[in-house]
């Protein structure tokens, strides 16, 4: 007691201090409309000011939680938009896509050879299966080639030993997307008839006739036009970076055996 006592006489000129401004702000408040807006507002700041690095802390503690509820919102707009381009071709019929969504990230990304891999933690424990289709936020990523329990290897479309059915979208002529092994962000497409007028700038996407993608995914855009008098050859710069690779989701076809059981 004979502390507390010692501790408020040695300081009780600032306690008197603060009693008097504490009054004065009290009464202010309650006599003049003008000093209420004031007080009112400089609380607002003042509330906000020491709130603010609590906010960034509890933030900081919660960015796993909230990007795994950012991730599961992107994974759903993801399947509503290859839903729209799916339904899109069959305006006059009621169709379900075939392809589901599932979510991965990337653990190893190759880009210094000819024929790249991309490592993803998720395997056939997670319903993934080879020769399933891959995409970005942007684009698309590559083909899966094998899967363990918890893991699948993905031929990235940096791979010169692959070869994917891609359109131009204004005209809809057909090629083939395939990467010579030199830039990382260009591929080329072939064999679209030079009857169809295609310029810089124009876009690419995916044809739709494979069990990998869907119709209409973006791949990327012109920016060089050559043509061998019958054929044109394309150099399209890609949409997605795939030097830097995070987030990715595998394309699950339902009908894929059925489709494939046609081929024999």
């Amino acid at each position: 007691m004979q502390w507390l006592l010692g501790f408020l006489l040695r300081y009780k000129n600032l306690f008197l201090y603060l009693f008097f401004v504490i009054s004065i702000i009290f009464f202010s408040y309650y006599q003049s409309e003008y000093h209420k807006s004031k007080i009112f507002k400089a609380s607002i700041f003042i509330n906000g000011k020491t709130s603010e690095p609590l906010k960034k802390l509890t933030s900081y503690f919660k960015l796993k939680k909230i990007n795994t509820r950012l991730l599961e919102e992107n994974l759903y707009l993801k399947s509503l938009i290859i839903e729209k381009k799916y339904k899109s071709n069959f305006k006059d019929e009621i169709k379900e896509t075939p392809f589901s969504l599932i979510q991965g990230q990337v653990v190893k990304n190759d880009i210094s050879s000819s024929r790249n891999i991309i490592i993803i933690n998720r395997g056939s424990s997670d319903m993934i299966e080879s020769e399933m289709g891959v995409i970005g936020s942007i684009g698309i990523v590559g083909i899966v080639n094998q899967t363990t329990e918890k893991f699948s290897s993905v031929l990235s479309i940096l791979h010169k030993d692959i070869k994917i059915n891609a359109k131009h979208k204004k005209t809809n002529a057909f090629g083939s997307l395939f990467w010579e092994g030199n830039d990382p962000d260009k591929v080329k497409l072939s064999d679209i008839s030079i009857i169809n007028k295609i310029d810089i700038g124009d876009t690419i996407v995916t044809g739709g006739m494979s069990t990998y993608f869907p119709e209409g995914i973006p791949i990327g855009k012109v920016i060089k036009v050559e043509n061998d008098e019958r054929y044109y050859l394309l150099d399209v710069l890609l949409f997605n970076n795939m030097t830097n690779l995070d987030n990715v989701y595998f394309l699950k076809n339902k009908n894929k055996s059925e489709i494939k059981s046609l081929y024999r």
